[in-house]
This record gives structure tokens, sequence and C-alpha cells, in this order.
């Protein structure tokens, strides 16, 4: 052998040997001081690779093939029990045994089990008697010693090792020759989150001409948070690893901490951390610890918010803390000129995580003007966290939308750690945006409401030191919006929580803000839409001072809570004021607002009920069927408004005795509500019972009463045992069983509906007054005449007193009064 050969031969080996030790002490190996003339460039345009050598002169132990072997071992001490990973693990043992060419990648964001899954897979490969090598794709150095050591121990030749080394000879090539002789083996590239480490020479990870290569000998596996196929080519086949279920992750937990609680208990934190592995373990092994300061499932979760970063951030390696891992994801995007991908995650993590976030917010030059980005830097910043596991594609789009994204619970957690208030108001801008190209009162935009109330929750739970007056303000106007979405689409309970929440958040624009000024008022409808009546009363008499003095009297703001006020009253039963209060609040909509704006409208159709319960019926009757015209012109003949303007002209023909022409009408209003509401929705039971209503007339009362018992079962799931329409559908079911003999059941119900109404509604009001007036019928049917005569004799003083002695149900009081008194003679 001559000294050419002998010198390189040397070479070779004490530079794997110095990786060998590097890798085994734990460190990377040093950068060798120059000798000789420098190696030129490789002439194939391969990566020049680092030199394996060391200058230090320190005595070296004898290179074995065993060194390279002990550092390319799995490190499988870390594995611990495996959960929910079951058919990813079959799916990759069946192709170990039988390898059709493709490698591997498991692919999921920072901290969902890839390492654990490949360690599980390469210990059972060690047990079968495989070679297992295990090599760490995070630095390019290291990954090319250590493939060079694999190549070295394989047989490779020292020579064609020092040149690979040098750059001379493609070592890509060289570690292939020998893997190729080899069968049944598995290699791991573990942690290949850049995949540009994995690039030798002109040769990407997607080529198949590098280190990564279409085989039947063994099987590659890599893990990496790479997601996008286009990174991997045609030989790489993705295996996602995503969350795992809470029945697993409570498994884990309870491994961990087996003290800590109930299994119920464990799959509830389990559920709050997402599922995440990495999260799952972190707090296992706080629980387990015995210096804990929460010892329980349940005590970690609640602290759980308040202590997010102590939680989820103790450790010492970044990869193996919440809080951390994924920075260096962001840091990795950075180094490929995605910077801008970190500030728009954080942004979309102050929306709802887990929960789609869906082309209504990702407006793309909304977010970019928020964050000083072109649109075309914000589709790239999407798709940069898309490919690194750090939002999750939601449910496929219709073809015109752009895709919906959602980001875990923990990455929205740890995001929400670097919170500042330009990234604040750009999401909350995002919101308010939005919210107002919706409508709150069309039907077809109620599914998109919804998705997007849990977005409205997020942003009010972000605090207040995070947002300045422009945040607050959008959150504060996408609240009122959705709050009047909400009411229209029959949720009525649910504005409560939302407004109550907006106020504290906003506080710092002082009460008399326009936008707090709307919060509170869609707070008192909330009231109102509930029956609450006193309470709405009392919110609406503070917001319109308020009003009156920051916004005037022409305001349409101040307009419109005048005319809810105008509206409370009909629903008091106050029914002389609030035809004087309709009227003056209409004058002041035609002359400001126009004859045709919907909210003079809605005044028209207030005043026109009261007319008709105040005894002008055909009054009432020929301005409910001018409005439904022109409702009908101006909305759309299935408009909310122009449905409840149908609803009442039935109510007109029923005060009238025309109950035949009311039942089609409320047969067909009951048909369209149906269709365009849905059968739950408050409006369409209202239309079931006023139709079950003029049935019992028709004499029907076998089939008013089944309406009405499958009605007052869904109103009082939907509005609660108080709510007046539920009231009235028990009135009307009352009548309904009167009308079969069934006398004393009906006596018993309606004591109770006036029971309740008299606490509610008052004594004076005038729905009282109809059932008291069903309760003499139903004395009188028992024979109980002087009984009904009293009860009739202090209603016909009470609403002559109140309504007026032509009223209409006065007139019905008076003549029930003469027939049980006549019927003694």
């Amino acid at each position: 052998m001559d000294l050419v050969t002998v010198l390189a031969v040397v070479g070779t080996v004490a530079g794997v040997m110095s990786v060998v030790v590097a890798l085994v002490q734990g460190r990377q190996p040093r950068e060798p001081a120059p000798v000789g003339d420098p190696v030129p460039p490789s002439a194939n345009g391969a990566r020049r690779a680092p030199s394996l050598t060391t200058p230090d002169d320190s005595p070296r132990p004898a290179f074995t093939a065993a060194h390279v072997a002990q550092a390319l071992h799995p490190p499988t001490g870390r594995l611990g029990q495996i959960h929910g990973r079951r058919d990813a693990l079959e799916l990759l043992n069946s192709r170990l045994a039988a390898p059709d060419g493709h490698f591997q990648v498991l692919a999921g964001m920072g901290g969902a089990g890839k390492t654990t899954l490949a360690l599980a897979l390469a210990e059972g490969a060690e047990r079968q008697g495989r070679s297992v090598w295990w090599v760490s794709a995070t630095e390019e150095r290291s990954l090319l010693g250590s493939l060079l050591g694999l190549a070295l121990t394989l047989g490779a030749s020292p020579a064609h090792v020092e040149e690979a080394r040098a750059g001379v000879r493609n070592a890509a090539d060289v570690l292939w020759e020998r893997l190729e002789t080899e069968s049944g083996w598995l290699l791991v590239f573990d942690n290949a989150d850049d995949t540009g480490v994995l690039t030798l020479g002109n040769a990407s990870a997607r080529d198949g001409s590098g280190w990564l290569r279409a085989t039947q000998a063994g099987l590659i596996v890599v893990t990496s948070r790479v997601k996008d196929q286009g990174d991997w080519g045609r030989h790489g086949v993705l295996v996602p690893v995503p969350c795992l279920d809470s029945a697993a992750g409570a498994r884990i937990l309870q491994d961990l901490a087996p003290h800590a609680g109930s299994s119920a208990e464990a799959q509830t934190l389990a559920e709050r951390l997402g599922g995440l592995p990495l999260g799952l373990h972190q707090a296992g092994r706080y629980l387990g610890s015995p210096f804990a300061l929460e010892r329980t499932f349940t005590s970690y979760l609640a602290a759980l918010d308040d202590r997010f970063p102590l939680l989820m951030g103790q450790t010492t390696d970044p990869r193996s803390g919440v809080t951390q891992t994924w920075e260096l994801s962001l840091d990795s995007l950075a180094a490929q000129g995605r910077a801008h991908a970190r500030p728009l995650l954080r942004t979309l993590a102050c929306f709802a995580p887990s929960v789609d976030i869906t082309s209504t917010l990702l407006d793309l030059q909304v977010l970019g003007d928020g964050l000083g980005l072109a649109d075309m830097a914000v589709r790239s910043g999407l798709e940069a966290l898309l490919s690194v596991g750090l939002l999750e594609l939601g449910a496929p789009p219709d073809p015109d939308e752009v895709a919906s994204v959602a980001v875990h619970p923990l990455v929205a957690a740890a995001s929400r750690q670097h919170l500042d208030v330009h990234i604040a108001a750009t999401a909350a801008r995002a919101l308010q945006v939005a919210t107002g190209r919706l409508r709150s009162d069309a039907p077809e935009d109620w599914p998109v409401w919804l998705q997007l109330l849990p977005h409205v929750r997020s942003l009010l739970c972000l605090p207040p030191a995070a947002l300045d007056s422009g945040g607050l303000a959008a959150i504060a106007w996408a609240v009122v919006s959705s709050c009047s979405a909400l009411r229209w689409s029959g949720a009525w309970s649910a504005p409560e929580t939302l407004t109550s929440d907006a106020l504290r958040q906003a506080e710092s624009l002082g009460p008399d803000h326009e936008a707090v000024l709307c919060i509170r008022y869609q707070r008192a409808l909330a009231a109102l839409y509930q029956g609450r009546l006193g309470e709405a009363e009392s919110q609406l008499s503070g917001i319109l001072t308020a009003q009156l003095n920051t916004l005037g009297p022409d305001h349409p703001a101040t307009l419109a809570t005048r005319h809810e006020a105008a509206h409370l009253l009909v629903e008091q039963g106050r029914l002389a004021e609030a035809e004087s209060a309709c009227r003056d609040v209409l004058r002041d909509q035609l002359r400001v607002l126009g004859p045709e704006h919907p909210e003079t409208l809605a005044t028209r159709h207030w005043l026109l009920r009261v007319v008709g319960e105040r005894g002008r019926c055909a009054a009432a009757e020929a301005g409910y069927r001018d409005l439904l015209r022109t409702r009908t012109r101006v909305l759309g003949p299935e408009h909310p408004y122009t449905l409840m303007t149908y609803n009442n002209l039935g109510l007109q023909l029923s005060y009238q005795g025309r109950f035949a022409e009311a039942e089609q009408m409320y047969s067909e209003l009951v048909q369209t509500r149906v269709r365009v509401f849905g059968s739950n929705h408050p409006y369409t039971l209202q239309a079931r019972a006023n139709r079950a209503s003029v049935v019992t007339e028709l004499g029907r009362v076998q089939e008013a009463e089944e309406e009405l018992r499958e009605v007052l079962a869904a109103e009082l799931r939907v509005l609660g045992e108080e709510h007046v329409n539920v009231l009235d559908a028990r009135y009307e079911l009352a009548r309904a069983v009167c009308a079969q003999g069934r006398h004393q059941e009906a006596e018993e119900e309606l004591r109770a509906v006036i029971d309740v109404e008299n606490r509610v509604l008052g004594p004076e009001h005038h729905l009282v007054g109809d059932a008291r007036l069903a309760l003499s019928k139903s004395l009188a049917s028992q024979g109980r005449r002087e009984e009904a005569i009293i009860e009739l004799q202090e209603l016909l003083d009470l609403q002559t007193r109140t309504l007026g002695p032509d009223n209409q149900r006065t007139v019905a009081t008076r003549d029930s009064l003469a027939a049980a008194e006549g019927s003694g003679t």
C-alpha cells in the first residue's frame, strides 16, 4: 500500500472516530484545522462535506464498527407506554416486512409523538433481529458524519468514505452502494424538520437521488414537521401523526400520574390539551411529581389558563417544552425567508382553538393590512404554517371558498403568550369586517354566524390590556352584530353572556361610547325577548337617557331604542301608552329614515298590533295588508319581518271570527317558517300554536290538543316555563281540553297559568284576562255557576277600566256574564 493510500485510510478512520466520539458524548465534531492543500470543489457539483478529522492529539481508543453501531442505535430507553398508535404501527410494520420502494414520512406538528412512534417501530424491528440505525437529521454536519460512519461499518472503502468527506465523491452514493447489498433493515432520520438538511449537492429530499432514495432492500422512515407532499417527492409517502383521542390521552395521563384522579377527569384534561402527546406527558410528569402544587387532573385543568407558561414551559430542551417547541418551527420558517408566518400564527391564535377559521375570517387583505403584509405574503404564511403542522386544514370548503384552518389548543395558548396590541387589533379588525359583511336578519347567513360565534367568544377572552381602543371597539361592534343575529335566529338567551363579557372587556371605552351603548341595548333586548319585561324596561330607560345626551334624538340608535321601548309597552299590555309611543317614534322615523326603512316598517307593525288589541280589528287588518305588500316588495316575501306581518294578519282574522281564513294563513305560515327558520325556532312554534288555536274554534279539538302538546314540549326546551309564548300555549291547550269535556283538568291548567301570568305580566295584562275568561267557562261547565259569575264580574270591571267598554275582550266577558246570569233564571 503506498503512502497516499495509508494516509487516506488513517485520515478516514480518525475522522469517523471523531464523529462517533462526538455523537456518543452528545456534541458536534469540531471544525478541523486545515491540513495541506484545500480540497478542490467537487467535479460533480456535490456539496462539500465538512472534514471529519480533529486537530487534537489526545489518545484515541481503537476504532471499531461497534462504535458507529452504538452511536446509531435508536434511543429506545426514552420509549414509554404507547397508546392510540396501533393502526399506524401496524401500517409501518407491514411496510417494513414488505418494502414497496417508498420511504415513509411520519409527519405532524411538534409534540405529536412522531419520534415516539418511530422508536416503537425501531424497538420492534430490533426484536425481529433486523438491523436498525437511527440518525439525527437536525444538522447537516452530524448527519453526514453519521451516514458516512454507517457506510464504513457496512464495508464501504475507507478511501471512498474519505473522498466523500472531502466532496470529491457523492456521499449518498457511497452509502447506498452498501445499503443495497443489505436487506430487511430500518433506517430512521429523526427530526428532519428542515428538509434542507437532507439536501446533498444538487439533490434535495424530494429528488430521490440524495440521502432519501427508493429502495426495496429495507425501509427508510423520516420523522418531520413538514407535511407538504411536494417537499418529499413521489418516492415519499406521508404517514400523518395526528393528536390522540381523549381516551388514549387519558391513559397516558393515568400511566404517569395514577393517583391524580378518575378516568373521566383524565379524559377532560386530555381534551383540554388537545390530545397532544407532548402536552400530555408534560402534564402527567408534573402531576406525578411529589412536589407539584396541583395534585389532581381537575386542579391542573383549573390552573392551566392562569399558569400556562409555568405548567407547560418547564424544560431545558426546546423540543420537549410545549411553550418552546413550536418556536423552533417558526425559527426554521424564518430562516427560509418566511418570517411573516410568526405574526400570522399569533393573530390566528386569538380565534377559538380547534374550531374552523373559515374564509369569512381569512380575508387576506384584512390580515395583510393589519400585519403590514401583501396578500401573497399572507397566503404564503398560511401555506408555511400548514406545511409544519402549526395549522390544520378544516372542513372541505365550497368550490368558490378559501380553505378553512384550525389552530391546536396548545399552539393557540403558547402563541397567546406573545400577544401584543398590534396582533390583537388585527384579529379584532378581521372579526369586525367578517361580521360586517353578514346580515343578522338573513336566514341564509345564520349558519355562518354560528361558525363565527366561538371566535367572538374567544376574542372576548383577550385581556383588555392587550387591546387598544380601536381593538376594543372592533370587538364590541362584532358582538353587537352577533347578538342581533342570534336573536333573529331564535337563540334568545345566547346574547346574555356575550353582552356581559363584552361590557367587562370594553369598560375602558367609557359608559357613553356608542358601541358600549349598543351592547347595553342588545342586553336589554335579550331580557325583553325572554319575557323579563321589568328588567328590559329599566335597561332601555337608562340607555335612552344616555343616547339622548350623547347621540341626540334623531340618531338611528336612539330611534331604535325608542322603537323597542314602544314594543315593550305592547308586550306589557299597556296599550294606550304603547299606541302613543309608537305614533311618536313613527313620526320621527318617517322624517329621519323614510317611509320604507325596515325600522320604520317595524314600528308600523307594532302600532297595528296595538290597534287590533284595542278593538279596532278591521282597521288593523287593512293596515297589515298594506304593510304586508310593502314588506314583501322591500324585504322579500320570506324575510322574518314579512312573515311576522303575515302572522299578525292571521291574528286579526281570528279576532273577527274568520277562523277558516285564519287557519289557511297559519298553515301556509307554518310551512314557510319550518323551511326558512327550522322546526324549533320560536317563531315557527308560535305559528303552530296560533294554528291550533283556530283549529279549536273550528271544532277539531283533539287535533288541536295533539298539536299544542308538541308545541309546548318544544317551547319549554327552547324558552323556559315562564315565557309568555309558553304560557299562551298552555292557555290554548286548556281551552282544547275544556272543549273535550275535561273541565277539571282544564281548570287546574288555567289556574296554574293565571298564577304565573299574574307574577310575570301583572294582573291587568289582557292575556291574564283571556285565561280568567276561559277559567270562568270551565267553572260554569262544572255547574259552579256562582264562582263563574264572581270571576266574570271582577274581570269585567278590570277590563272596562283598562281596555274600555267597547274592546272585543270586554264585550266577550260581558256576553259571558250575561249568559251565566241568565242560565240561573
